[in-house]
C-alpha cells in the first residue's frame, strides 16, 4: 500500500480479529511517530475498505498525542514491563517440568490457541488464527510453546526477539488451569530461550487491570516503566470529513 505521494507508508490496515467491521491499524514501526496526515490516510483507506471503525494497536504516549488529535478516543491502557536478562537478572534453570510439559506451538494449532485464547480474554481482545500467525511473524525470529493437561490445550505463550531485546508477545491460559503454574511455566520457558540468544532484555506489556498478570510478572523480577501504551478507537461516520 502508497499514499497519494508514492511513499510507502508506515501503518496497515487490516480486520480486526473476530469482527470484520472493525480495522486495525498496525503502525509498523512504533519508534516512528505518525503524522495527523498519516492517520487521515489511514481513516481515509478504513472507510474505502468498509470499516465502520478504526482501532489502533497499543500506543506509546508520542503516538498516542497525535491519534488524539485525529480524533481517537482511549478505550484501553497497557503497562509496560521489562526485565534485564544479564548480571544476575534472570537464571536460566534446569527445570524438568517446564521442558518436558511445554511443547512446540505449530501452525495447525493456531485454531485450537484461538479459542483458548478468546476464551481467556473474551472475544473483543482474544485472537483469531490470522492473527496468532502475525504475532509469530512480528519479530524476525520467535518462539511459539503450547502445554497440554489431559487432553486439553491448556496455555500457549508466543515469544519474539529482535535486535538485542527479546518480547513475550502473548500468553494465554485456559481459565479451568489458571494457578497451576502453567503460565509461570511458559514465562520460563521463554525467558530461557532468551537467555540463550544472549539478548540483553524481555518486555512485555498486559493491561493495567490484569492483576493476575502483573503479580506474575513483577514476581519473576519484571519492572514497571513509566510510560504506558494506550490502544485507541475512532467511529467512522457519514459526517467526517477525511484530509
Amino acid at each position: 500500500m502508497r499514499t497519494a505521494t508514492g511513499a510507502t507508508p508506515t501503518w496497515r490496515l487490516r480486520p480486526w480479529p473476530n469482527d470484520s467491521s472493525v480495522g486495525h491499524l498496525v503502525l509498523t514501526d512504533h519508534l516512528h511517530i505518525p503524522t495527523t496526515v498519516d492517520l487521515h490516510h489511514a481513516l481515509s483507506a478504513a472507510r474505502r475498505q468498509g470499516f465502520g471503525v478504526v482501532r489502533t494497536s497499543a500506543l506509546f504516549p508520542g503516538a498516542l498525542e497525535v491519534a488524539l488529535a485525529s480524533g481517537f478516543s482511549p478505550i484501553d491502557q497497557l503497562a509496560l514491563l521489562r526485565l534485564p536478562l544479564r548480571d544476575g537478572g534472570w537464571s536460566p534453570s534446569p527445570n524438568t517440568l517446564r521442558r518436558s510439559t511445554s511443547r512446540t506451538m505449530r501452525s495447525w494449532h493456531h485454531g485450537r490457541a484461538a479459542s483458548l485464547d478468546r476464551e481467556a480474554f473474551g472475544p473483543v481482545w482474544g485472537n483469531d488464527s490470522r492473527s496468532l500467525a502475525e504475532i509469530g511473524d512480528a519479530t524476525p525470529v520467535h518462539r511459539a510453546r503450547w502445554i497440554r493437561r489431559g487432553d486439553e490445550f491448556a496455555g500457549f505463550a508466543i515469544s519474539g526477539a529482535a535486535g538485542d531485546n527479546g518480547y513475550l508477545q502473548r500468553l494465554a491460559v485456559s481459565p479451568a488451569h489458571r494457578r497451576s503454574g502453567i503460565a509461570k511455566a511458559l514465562v520460563g520457558d521463554a525467558l530461557d530461550w532468551m537467555c540463550r540468544r544472549q539478548l540483553n532484555a524481555a518486555l512485555v506489556n498486559t493491561g493495567v487491570d490484569n492483576v493476575a498478570a502483573l503479580t506474575l510478572y513483577e514476581h519473576l523480577g519484571f519492572v514497571r516503566l513509566s510510560d504506558r501504551l494506550t490502544i485507541t478507537e475512532h467511529r467512522l461516520t457519514d459526517i467526517d470529513t477525511i484530509a
